[in-house]
Order: structure tokens, then sequence, then C-alpha cells
């Protein structure tokens, strides 16, 4: 795991201009989407926030154009539409950079979890592969846009 005085871990992280270093995701863990890295993490505590979401995890689901895309499974506080897959997306365009945001959005009952609460990613990855081609995911992508600053 020594390579070059670094030890790698497969975490990601920043450093700060003091020297602080900050855990961002785990390297499996991040979406690449049109050359973008996003961390799935960073999404979730985003989404987390909506009055709307009682629990939240995303995946990278394929996407012929962009390589990933970011699906997200959201378990609801009440019952939910695509209107309010809709709303949640246009609200995460107002909290995160446009590629950030899910292109698709998926309501379920529960996530897949260990019995210490712990998400199961990789079971994660395929439900959102599952899902995808469920006709109750809604497709949100035509939502996210580049704006010009």
């Amino acid at each position: 795991a020594w390579r070059d005085g670094w030890f790698h871990t497969g975490d990601i992280v920043r450093r700060a201009s003091d020297g602080t270093m900050y855990f961002v995701d785990r390297k499996k863990n991040v979406i690449r989407r049109s050359g973008e890295n996003i961390a799935a993490v960073e999404v979730e505590s985003v989404l987390a926030r909506h009055p709307a979401i009682a629990s939240v995890a995303v995946a990278a689901v394929p996407d012929e154009i962009r390589g990933d895309e970011v699906f997200a499974c959201i378990v609801p506080e009440s019952p939910a539409s695509a209107q309010l897959a809709k709303d949640i997306t246009q609200w995460c365009l107002t909290q995160l950079a446009y590629y950030k945001a899910p292109g698709y959005v998926a309501f379920v009952e529960t996530l897949p979890v260990t019995a210490t609460q712990k998400l199961q990613r990789a079971t994660l990855k395929t439900l959102a592969s599952e899902l995808l081609n469920d006709p109750n995911t809604i497709d949100t992508r035509h939502l996210k846009k580049r704006i010009a600053a």
C-alpha cells in the first residue's frame, strides 16, 4: 500500500490551506460524470437536508454519453410523486453544481443497510442498476443544465 511515500488507502481527501486534511469519500464511491468526480457522500449529505427526505443514498449508473450518472434512492417522509422528484432535483441544483444533482430518482421503502445501519454500497449499486429501467424511476436529467456565470 506504500508507494512514493504515500499510504494508498482508497480514501479521497482534500487539504485545506492550513494543511488540515479532510475526508471526502472512498475512491470506489466516487461517481465519474463527464470527467467530473462526484463524491456520493457529498450529494447524500445535501439531499438529506431536504425536508421531504427521510433517508437517501446515491450510486453511479451507466450513461451512454457521460460515463456515469447520479442515481438517488430516496426514502420519502410521506407518499411521493414524480413532481416531488423534480422539486427535489430543482432544490438540489440550488445547493450543488448542476452535474452533481441526481439524474434519476427512485422512491424506495428502505435502503440496503447492515445490522449497524451502515449503507451496503455494493447492494445499493445493484439496486440502482435494477431500478434504472423501472417505470416508477423518474428521469430528471433534463433539469441538469450548466448555467453561464
